[in-house]
């Protein structure tokens, strides 16, 4: 009799605790698949995922997709997986320079020979959407933004009257003189993932976190929701990137945030096989067991410093489990979307494995049995 009162009890009180939890819309859990992790998926909890953005197909000026990175062909296996288990599946298309972007949208041609590729990719019964990752911080013409703002509304007009109807999203670049987007493009949208990654990178001047969730960095977590609430987004159609890498400089000193000696180098949060990334060498996990980590409450980060042989200081930033916990509670508060992590695999799962459990028990009993 004991036990049922004190379970009734525990239940009552946690309906009332966690309403907002059960009852309300869960985080969505999304993540870039990159075309250079080819067997990544084969250990993703597919469906436990809400969307993957097969990473990447690269347009170029005359409107076509000028590398396909073995898409469709080489990724039967994975369309399969995904159609099995339900967890839709979008291409990323990818444009990375002002030239290229001027180009083709200032051109007659080129932004229709684009949408037919668009149309064409989207026709993949295996395909539910199209994630545009036009990253351009400066150079863009005001006639190829323009342009590219009505290539958009025409892409999703197209998009939504297939049947059944494939989804838009785009990636939101922050801290551009581009300006690409504006509220009524991005209205069109179904998913904006938005640039919360890479405050300081590898020519950075000073070390520092590359996903900072708060304080006084130009680019933090806050920042870069503020700015997509600016621009009309729907809190609960903003997505934020959690990066599973992170950088290494050597530096001055041993002080937090040491100035920086040389470029930087890209590390991985857990250890990724040679033949794939053999320029990125270093694991977050090796470094932190041997020289354990700090956590930045200033910035919701963490970071690791050591003394190499030749006496050079060496400082590493990254984002790990207390710097996620923070900024689930983050997304929560503030009822975004959820979160999509770059890239799938760094961190072989674990750190994703942890947003997975925590962004929203699946049913009372599991509140229960976290007690």
């Amino acid at each position: 009799m004991t036990t049922r009162f004190y379970r009734a009890c525990l239940i009552f009180c946690l309906m009332i605790l966690s309403q907002s939890t059960v009852m309300g819309q869960p985080l969505k859990a999304m993540g870039y698949l990159a075309w250079w992790m080819p067997q990544s998926w084969q250990n993703l909890p597919l469906q436990e995922m809400d969307r993957l953005f097969f990473f990447e197909l690269k347009v170029d000026s005359s409107g076509a997709i000028a590398e396909r990175h073995g898409w469709p062909e080489q990724w039967v296996e994975l369309q399969q997986a995904t159609q099995r288990q339900k967890t839709p599946l979008d291409l990323t298309l990818t444009l990375f320079d002002a030239e290229t972007f001027n180009q083709l949208f200032s051109s007659d041609q080129a932004p229709n020979k684009l949408l037919a590729e668009c149309l064409e990719l989207a026709a993949n019964p295996y395909v539910n959407g199209l994630h545009l990752d036009f990253e351009i911080y400066g150079g863009a013409s005001s006639k190829a933004i323009t342009n590219y703002r009505l290539f958009l509304t025409q892409l999703s007009q197209q998009l939504h009257g297939l049947s059944p109807a494939r989804g838009l999203s785009v990636f939101l670049p922050v801290q551009t003189e581009s300006a690409l987007y504006d509220a009524p493009s991005l209205s069109l949208m179904d998913w904006v993932v938005s640039q919360s990654y890479d405050s300081h990178y590898r020519s950075s001047k000073h070390a520092g976190p590359v996903a900072p969730l708060t304080g006084s960095d130009e680019l933090t977590w806050e920042k870069a929701a503020a700015d997509a609430f600016a621009l009309g987004v729907p809190r609960n159609r903003l997505i934020l990137t959690f990066p599973l890498y992170g950088y290494e400089w050597m530096v001055l000193d041993n002080k937090p945030r040491s100035p920086t000696q040389k470029m930087g180098v890209t590390t991985t949060f857990s250890e990724v096989d040679k033949e794939l990334l053999p320029d990125v060498q270093i694991s977050i996990t090796q470094r932190v067991k041997q020289f354990g980590a700090t956590q930045d409450p200033s910035s919701g980060s963490s970071y690791y410093q050591f003394q190499n042989q030749q006496g050079q200081h060496v400082q590493g930033w990254f984002e790990d489990w207390w710097s996620l916990s923070r900024k689930i509670d983050f997304v929560k508060a503030e009822k975004l979307g959820g979160i999509t992590f770059f890239v799938l695999g760094y961190d072989k799962e674990q750190l994703l494995g942890y947003y997975l459990y925590q962004k929203k028990p699946k049913s009372l009993d599991d509140l229960i049995d976290r007690q």
